[in-house]
């Protein structure tokens, strides 16, 4: 019997109809937000040069704040808690209008000008959406660093986006430790040439902290007692919004920016896509602040759409219970979270998603690297009344490449794919030559991007970096440096980075291919896969309370022999190099294999995890 899905049928004639005519498509997008000038036109140019509605005049944090008030005063826009949940705050959006106007005056008191950089380093706290909107409310551009960074790679993000002023706080708690950010922020300032002048300090209600001369300014001894209000500046859609920092493999840190209003317009059309919130839903972003996660849900969607977002300061494994006792304490009915999460929800047990009341919850989307099939698997049986999605999507390209629009009808998921092209998108698999492949060959994954959330790079006036970086490889096609396959239905399969590639028996294979295979072994939480030589290594994290043993070794190569993958090497380890963001370094787990230099690891989530993989690898 054939199936007929009227819905994937519609998406993907949306989709379709975005690629031949951008203009049209995203004209009726524009009125997601409130301009104070409408633009002249939708798009003018071809990337990468390409400006959206041009001449458009807005204010994020306008759009985030002020233009609710009339109807949305007294309700939460922002929860916030710890990982003890014993403390908790509730942010109406009248308490969220007043606070943004008060960090706005002390930023504008300190000299804060419409186009300066100003770096934000801090947990998941609400001074974070407090000082980020106030910075876009004075037409400034915003810059979040990750809690975690060296010195080094700090520093030079410091100056590769000219900061002149710190917003951080006096510490940070995860994982029942304390985190000393202002101790941290001092060394480095310390100990290197920044253009930092003013540290702005949140001092959270602790003193145990250095108060430096002229430079360290503490948020509490001058915010206003009153009411104050700042005028919302008048920015054009093109100009800078925000700057995010990807690693590079061996070189620097990248910046990337994205703008005030293509930018905005984007992520929410992607959510109205995804999710498709109500006005009663309460939606939790599982993230730390450095990842661009944090900032597209809790400044740029969440409020902009009037919704209530749950702020989250700690480490989701502190205890066993505390992602379901979250949902159930919030009615949380959305969830974005990190692969990464969600495996070790998996490692955890039933316990992690059963111990509290989860009726609530309606969606998870899954992003970083697509989820496992052992993982959704696991996922679908604990959590059957809850719809699991993915998206693809990049730092450089923030509307999804490929995702499961759930928003917009209902359409099949499948294990291991990415999703369908996203409408707004236009991905491809292309050989060596940049010719489009047939579906189930492996390839290389190419854009021909047209849509208002492609990122421009930093300190790049003419585009020439970036044209070097993600335009040459392909002409006329942008690279995400991604490897993988389409299927005859138009999903996306993404196996891992083409530099991660496999070459094995004259045949290439993408490591979550393997991964996927290993991951769903019965005793097996998390696995990586690398190639050396001809060969394949797989560096395997078992479930918690399996014992190691060669038995288990044996266990897991014949059990990857019957799926059709032979694997030559087993190395248990206690957990995998990550990044921030959750996505798995294969290139230090290379590294540490050839002994080679790992190149830049500024996004690595614990650099401590170095020794251990060595340590593994003597045994």
């Amino acid at each position: 019997m054939a199936w007929k899905i009227y819905s994937l049928d519609q998406i993907r004639s949306m989709a379709r109809l975005a690629i031949e005519n951008p203009s049209n498509f995203w004209r009726d997008k524009a009125s997601y937000i409130t301009w104070f000038k409408a633009p002249e036109k939708i798009l003018e140019g071809d990337p990468p040069k390409d400006k959206w509605f041009p001449g458009g005049i807005t204010n994020i944090s306008y759009n985030a704040v002020d233009r609710h008030l009339p109807k949305l005063r007294n309700k939460v826009a922002f929860y916030w808690v710890n990982e003890n949940l014993d403390y908790k705050k509730e942010i109406s959006y009248y308490d969220l209008y007043q606070e943004v106007n008060k960090a706005s005056y002390v930023l504008d008191q300190l000299g804060v000008k419409k186009g300066d950089v100003v770096s934000i380093l801090m947990p998941s706290i609400p001074e974070a959406v407090y000082f980020s909107l106030a910075v876009h409310r004075l037409g400034a551009v915003l810059a979040i660093h990750y809690v975690g960074l060296s010195e080094e790679t700090l520093s030079y993000r410091f100056n590769d986006c000219g900061s002149k002023i710190l917003i951080t706080s006096s510490k940070a708690f995860r994982n029942g430790n304390e985190i000393r950010i202002k101790d941290f922020v001092d060394k480095v300032l310390e100990s290197h040439t920044t253009p930092i002048k003013k540290v702005l300090v949140v001092s959270r209600g602790f003193s145990d902290f250095n108060v430096i001369g002229n430079r360290d300014v503490i948020y509490e001894d001058i915010k206003p007692k009153g009411k104050v209000y700042v005028r919302p500046r008048e920015v054009e859609a093109n100009e800078p919004a925000t700057i995010y920092y990807t690693s590079g493999t061996t070189g620097r840190p990248k910046g990337l920016y994205h703008t005030n209003g293509g930018y905005v317009v984007a992520l929410n059309w992607a959510f109205k896509a995804i999710f498709n919130p109500t006005e009663n839903d309460t939606w939790w972003t599982i993230s730390e602040l450095g990842w661009p996660v944090w900032p597209m849900a809790n400044l740029y969607v969440i409020p902009v759409m009037g919704l209530t977002g749950v702020l989250f300061e700690g480490y989701i494994a502190y205890k066993r219970d505390l992602f379901s006792k979250i949902i159930e304490k919030f009615n949380v009915s959305l969830v974005w979270s990190s692969t990464t999460t969600l495996y070790t929800l998996k490692s955890l047990g039933d316990e992690s998603v059963k111990s509290g009341d989860t009726s609530s919850l309606r969606e998870i989307l899954n992003t970083g690297e697509p989820l496992n099939v052992g993982a959704w698997s696991w996922l679908s049986e604990n959590l059957p009344h809850v719809k699991i999605a993915d998206a693809y999507w990049m730092t450089e390209h923030l509307c999804p490449i490929a995702a499961t629009p759930y928003g917009l009808g209902e359409i099949p998921y499948k294990p291991g794919s990415a999703g369908i092209q996203f409408p707004g998108s236009c991905f491809l698999v292309v050989d060596d030559e940049g010719k489009q492949l047939p579906p189930r060959q492996k390839g290389y994954i190419v854009l021909k991007p047209l849509n208002p959330a492609e990122a421009k790079m930093w300190n790049d006036p003419y585009h020439e970096k970036l044209l070097k970086q993600y335009w040459s490889r392909f002409p006329g096609y942008f690279y995400t440096g991604d490897y993988g396959y389409v299927d005859e239905e138009g999903y996306l399969y993404v196996l891992g980075r083409a530099d991660d590639v496999i070459r094995s028996a004259e045949e290439r294979i993408g490591t979550l291919e393997v991964e996927s295979v290993i991951v769903s072994h019965p005793q097996v939480a998390e696995a990586a896969v690398i190639g050396h030589g001809n060969n394949i290594i797989a560096f395997v994290v078992p479930k918690q309370g399996v014992k190691i043993e060669e038995g288990l070794r044996n266990d897991i190569k014949n059990y990857c022999r019957n799926a059709g993958y032979i694997v030559d090497k087993i190395i248990f380890v206690k957990r995998l190099p990550k990044t921030k963001s959750g996505k798995i370094m294969r290139r230090l787990l290379k590294a540490i294999i050839n002994n080679e230099n790992p190149g830049d690891i500024s996004t690595l989530d614990d650099i401590k995890i170095l020794e251990e993989l060595k340590e593994a690898l003597k045994e």
